[in-house]
């Protein structure tokens, strides 16, 4: 432990308001905001197919993220003499792996993958390093951490795209499905010892994503090209409807328990992968329709 301590004081000798800012920047490249932001453009206005692949190893892999961390039990270096932590409101939960750090990895190793250009993996590799030296350098994982979200984010994209490929040559999306259920079964055996937010809300997103996803392949089959104005207002009309659902669905449902939350963020993934595209298809701010 203590050449962990020893790394975390060395970044931290470095520490200077500019370097402050810029990586909290680089840690919110991680979050919720980021992420929604890049796969409502993905999945509504660029490349449905890799929307759909990137949303649903994202959205799993922040689901097995803290199922690992109730496994391992590792504790933050924060509150440690010596040690400045910050940015705490997005340091939950146990320690190991990373989630900020997974999230980067999936995300960019599912375009990377994905969209085979020199550019992209240059900035893909980049963003991952980033995003790893600045929960160091906040001070809220250790070196293994976000060592472990790394290995943990490029396994799962991996294998989720595997699954998906396969699930999609079959013509059977109901298949990404059998990955569902034994995290379900996590999911179950983890709030059974106390209420975990974040295990429960990346769980029933990934659910409803999943069952949009089924629901559009089977029924919907909207075409993400259009005019770049009807691009512009897709995005607008989407995004909107879906903070619409997340506040609405918080004064309808204000006590967050496991029932509320799977309730309130699965209709909202299912906004996004279902609800969002039929939506455009009735508003015609789609293209033409496709098979």
């Amino acid at each position: 432990m203590d050449w962990q301590i020893d790394i975390l004081t060395f970044i931290q000798q470095f520490k200077h308001p500019a370097l402050d800012v810029f990586f909290e920047a680089v840690t919110m490249s991680a979050e919720e905001i980021f992420f929604i932001l890049a796969a409502g453009w993905l999945l509504w206005c660029h490349d449905k197919q890799l929307g759909y692949r990137l949303g649903f190893a994202l959205l799993t892999s922040a689901t097995i993220n803290p199922v690992i961390k109730h496994i391992v039990r590792f504790e933050r270096p924060i509150g440690l003499e010596g040690i400045v932590s910050e940015r705490l409101h997005t340091a939950t939960g146990f320690s190991f792996p990373s989630g900020h750090t997974q999230g980067a990895t999936a995300f960019w190793t599912g375009l990377m993958t994905s969209v085979r250009r020199r550019w992209l993996t240059v900035a893909g590799c980049a963003m991952i390093l980033l995003v790893a030296l600045s929960r160091l350098y906040l001070g809220v994982h250790w070196l293994t951490d976000v060592l472990g979200g790394i290995a943990c984010g490029l396994a799962w994209v991996l294998a989720c795209n595997a699954l998906f490929d396969y699930a999609k040559r079959l013509r059977r999306p109901w298949l990404l499905g059998l990955l569902l259920l034994p995290l379900a079964g996590a999911c179950v055996v983890i709030n059974l010892g106390g209420y975990d937010k974040d295990l429960t809300v990346a769980f029933a997103v990934a659910v409803g994503f999943w069952l949009g996803y089924v629901v559009e392949e089977r029924y919907i089959h909207f075409n993400v090209r259009t005019r770049r104005f009807l691009q512009f207002l897709k995005l607008l009309v989407g995004l909107a409807i879906l903070v619409a659902l997340k506040e609405g669905l918080k004064i309808l449902l204000p006590f967050p328990t496991i029932a509320t939350d799977s309730i309130r963020y699965g209709l909202m993934g299912f906004w996004i992968s279902a609800g969002a595209p039929a939506t455009f298809k009735l508003l015609k701010l789609d293209g033409p329709a496709t098979a």
